[in-house]
C-alpha cells in the first residue's frame, strides 16, 4: 500500500473509531445500567445495544492497528518492540469482536501480548455460580494462604455470566435473585477477582455452564498477557505450584489436563459422539466399525483430545487461536440462539433425543475441545503438545482420609458441598514435598506410539460450524502426545499404595454393607413385631367390644318365664 493510500485508510478508520466512540457514549447515556469494572449486565435492550457498540469499537480499533502495522512494516519499522505493548487487565470481559480473518486476529494478539511484559505465568478461571459465595471465600483463602510463593505468578479469578436465562417468553428476575446479585456485586467490588463474561446463568438444560465457559475462552487472552490460560470449577482444588511447573515444562503450545478422546457431530448439531481414553476406539465409532455402540458417529469429526472440565489449560498459542477463530464465535452465537428457543431438559439422554434443529449444546467441555481441534487444524499449527495427567496420581475425585504422601496431586475435584470442600482443604497437607521425582518431565512421543493415534478427520470447508467436506489426516503431523509420569519405582509404590487403599475401601464398604443389611433386617423385624403388637391390641379391643355388646343384648331381653 502506498503512502497516500495508507493516509487515506488511516483517515477513514480514525473517523470510524470516532463515530464508534460517539455511539458508545450515546448508548451509555441512554442505558440506565452502565458497565464499570465488575458491573452486572442486566437483561435489557439498552444493555444489549451498549455491548454491540463495544463490539463495533473493538473491531474498528483492530482494523486500525492492522493498517498501521502494515504501514510500519512497509517503512522498515518494527511494529511492536519487546516490552512496548500495553496490556489490558480489566476484569470485565468485553463481548468478543465480530469475526475477522483468523490469521489477522492471531497476528495482532501475538504482537500485543507475546512480545510484551508478562502479567504472570498462569491465569486460572474458576467457573462459579453466583450463589456459591461461601465456596468462593474458602477457595480465595486456600489459594492465598497455601501458595504464597505463587502470588504474582498464578492469578485466580472467578467467572460468572453477565446475564440470566429468563425463559421464553422472558420472565423478570425474582426478588431473591435480585438480592443475591446485590450481595455478589458487593463481593466483586471488595475482592476485585470476579470476571463477568458474555454468558447466561440458569440455562434450561444440563449444560449449565456452556455459555460461560465458551465466553471465558473467547475473552481470556484479552484479560492479560499470560503464558497459560486455565479453567476449573468451584468444586475443585488445584495445587498451584505443581500446575505451574507442569505447564512451564509443557510449553505454550500445549493442551494440559486429564485427556480422553471424543468425536463431535458438526453442522450445528451440538452433540458429542464417541468417547474413550483410547483414540483407536473412537476412530472405530467414527468409521462405523464399533457395533457395540447405539449411536451413529459416521458423520462426526475426530478423534480429538478432550480435557475434562475439572482442569483444562491451554498455552498462549492455543488460547489465542481459539479466541480469535471466527468459526468458534459463530458456533457460540448459534448456541445462544438455540438456548433462547430450546426445550428444557434435565438429563443428557433427554437432551440428546431432541431434534437437530432444536438441539442445544450441553456437552460443555467436549464442545470446547472440538472447536479447539478444528481451529488448530484450520490454522495449520504444528508441534502441539497434548499432556495427560493421570488419575489417582495427579487427579482424584476426593481426598480420602487414609491417603498417604508422597502423592503429587494436582487436582482434587467433585467436592460436593461446602462442608466437604472445607474438610478436604483441612486434610490436604502442603507441608510435604516437593520431592525430587516431581521435577521429572512429561514423557513425549509420537501419538502413534504412546496412544496408537494414527487417524483423524476434520472439516475441509464450511463457514461457522458447517462442514461441507471432511478430510482425513495423520494427527502425528499436528500433535505430540505426552504422559506426565514418574520413575517406575515411584509409580509402582503409588500403585501398591493405591491397591492397599482400594482393599481397605472394599473391606470398609463390605463391613458397612453388612452392618446396613443387619440394621435393615432388625428394622424390618421391629416393624413386623410392632405390626403384630398393634394387631393383638386391635383384636383385644375388638373382643372386649363384642363382649360388651353381648352383655348389653342380654340386659335388653325380656325375662323368660317358664310356663305353669
Amino acid at each position: 500500500m502506498g503512502a497516500r493510500g495508507v493516509q487515506v485508510a488511516v483517515g477513514f478508520l480514525l473517523l470510524a473509531v470516532l463515530l464508534s466512540v460517539v455511539r458508545l457514549f450515546w448508548a451509555s447515556a441512554r442505558s440506565p445500567t452502565a458497565l464499570p469494572s465488575g458491573s452486572f449486565v442486566e437483561h435489557s435492550a439498552e444493555a444489549t445495544a451498549l455491548i454491540e457498540e463495544l463490539r463495533l469499537l473493538r473491531t474498528d480499533i483492530s482494523k486500525l492497528k492492522t493498517v498501521l502495522e502494515e504501514a510500519e512494516t512497509s517503512a522498515g519499522v518494527v511494529a511492536h518492540a519487546p516490552g512496548a505493548a500495553k496490556t489490558e487487565t480489566a476484569l470485565v470481559a468485553a463481548a468478543p469482536a465480530r469475526p475477522v480473518a483468523p490469521a489477522m486476529s492471531i497476528a495482532l494478539t501475538t504482537s500485543a501480548h507475546g512480545l510484551g511484559k508478562r502479567d504472570g505465568v498462569v491465569l486460572m478461571a474458576v467457573i462459579t455460580n453466583p450463589s456459591h459465595i461461601k465456596e468462593r471465600a474458602e477457595l480465595r483463602a486456600f489459594y492465598r494462604d497455601r501458595f504464597p510463593t505463587e502470588q504474582g505468578k498464578v492469578r485466580v479469578v472467578f467467572v460468572m455470566g453477565n446475564n440470566y436465562f429468563l425463559g421464553n417468553p422472558p420472565k423478570p428476575l425474582s426478588a431473591e435473585t435480585k438480592q443475591l446479585l446485590k450481595v455478589v456485586m458487593a463481593e466483586s467490588k471488595e475482592q476485585g477477582d470476579i470476571v463477568w463474561v458474555d454468558g447466561r446463568e440458569a440455562l434450561p438444560h444440563v449444560g449449565k455452564a456452556t455459555e460461560k465457559s465458551a465466553a471465558w475462552w473467547q475473552t481470556a487472552p484479552s484479560l492479560g498477557n499470560y503464558g497459560y490460560y486455565c479453567k476449573s470449577d468451584d468444586d475443585s482444588l488445584i495445587h498451584l505450584s505443581r500446575l505451574r511447573r507442569d505447564l512451564e515444562d509443557a510449553g505454550e503450545s500445549s493442551l494440559y489436563g486429564y485427556v480422553a478422546f471424543r468425536g463431535w457431530k458438526p453442522n450445528y448439531k451440538f452433540q458429542a459422539c464417541g468417547i474413550d481414553v483410547r483414540p483407536s476406539f473412537v476412530e472405530q465409532a467414527l468409521q462405523g466399525k464399533d457395533f457395540a455402540r447405539d449411536e451413529n458417529c459416521t458423520d462426526s469429526v475426530g478423534p480429538f483430545p478432550y480435557a475434562g472440565g475439572n482442569l483444562v489449560c491451554m498455552g498462549q498459542v492455543l488460547a489465542n487461536t481459539l479466541a480469535h477463530d471466527g468459526h468458534f464465535n459463530a458456533f457460540v452465537r448459534k448456541a445462544h440462539e438455540r438456548n433462547d428457543g430450546g426445550i428444557a431438559c434435565k438429563s443428557p439422554l433427554e437432551c440428546a433425543k431432541q431434534p437437530w434443529e432444536a438441539h442445544m449444546w450441553h456437552h460443555e467441555d467436549a464442545g470446547i475441545s472440538y472447536n479447539l481441534f478444528r481451529s488448530v487444524v484450520r490454522a495449520g499449527l504444528k508441534d502441539i503438545k497434548v499432556v495427560k495427567i493421570q488419575p489417582w496420581v495427579h487427579i482424584q475425585h476426593w481426598l480420602r482420609d487414609n491417603i498417604t504422601e508422597p502423592i503429587p496431586l494436582v487436582v482434587i475435584h467433585n467436592l460436593k458441598g461446602l462442608k466437604q470442600l472445607q474438610s478436604v482443604i483441612g486434610e490436604w497437607r502442603m507441608d510435604v514435598g516437593p520431592w525430587e521425582f516431581e521435577s521429572e518431565r512429561a514423557l513425549c512421543q509420537p501419538c502413534s506410539k504412546i496412544w496408537s493415534w494414527n487417524w483423524a478427520r476434520s472439516c475441509a470447508s464450511g463457514e461457522g460450524d458447517a462442514c461441507d467436506e471432511m478430510v482425513v489426516f495423520d494427527p502425528n503431523s499436528v500433535y505430540t502426545c505426552c504422559m506426565k509420569g514418574y520413575p517406575q519405582a515411584v509409580m509402582l509404590r503409588m500403585n501398591d499404595e493405591e491397591r492397599v487403599r482400594a482393599l481397605k475401601d472394599r473391606e470398609a464398604r463390605s463391613k458397612k454393607e453388612a452392618a446396613d443389611k443387619e440394621q435393615r433386617a432388625a428394622k424390618a423385624k421391629a416393624i413386623l413385631a410392632a405390626k403384630a403388637s398393634r394387631e393383638l391390641v386391635t383384636a383385644g379391643k375388638q373382643a372386649t367390644a363384642e363382649k360388651a355388646a353381648l352383655e348389653n343384648l342380654k340386659i335388653g331381653l325380656p325375662a323368660f318365664v317358664a310356663p305353669a
